[in-house]
């Protein structure tokens, strides 16, 4: 079992400090909330992707934040893809393959309360 916790997980929507589960052979068996410390919980700062693992090897690059992230990107329009926007697979589901991508190199807190219009540069990673 293996459970990686962030700050911020997008899957489907937004969690503010969850944690992601995967059993051994990978496969997403949820996302839960992050109430007390678990024993070998991996911690990572800024926002886990837990995807659709294709079997394509994901090459780490550098991507230009979409500019709805800037003001509140906690509460985006319904229907807005997070993971479509940044050229990421799909979001996987309960019970499939997964991989997770870490989105960092923003200030999380710009991100989520900053004024300004500007676009900011973050590092995606596979973990």
């Amino acid at each position: 079992m293996r459970r990686v916790a962030s700050h911020y997980i997008y899957w489907k929507q937004f969690y503010r400090m969850h944690y992601v589960e995967l059993d051994d052979k990978g496969v997403l068996t949820g996302v839960f909330p992050l109430e007390e410390e678990i024993a070998g919980t991996e911690f990572y700062d800024g926002i886990l992707f837990p995807v659709v693992e294709s079997g394509e090897k994901f090459h780490a690059h550098e991507t230009k934040i979409p500019c709805p992230w800037n003001n509140n990107f906690m509460g985006m329009e319904p229907g807005f893809d997070v993971c479509r926007e940044l050229g990421l697979p799909q979001a996987a589901g309960i019970g499939e393959p997964a991989c997770l991508l870490l989105l960092n190199g923003i200030s999380l807190p710009a991100a989520k309360l900053g004024t300004d219009d500007g676009c900011r540069n973050g590092y995606i990673k596979r973990l």
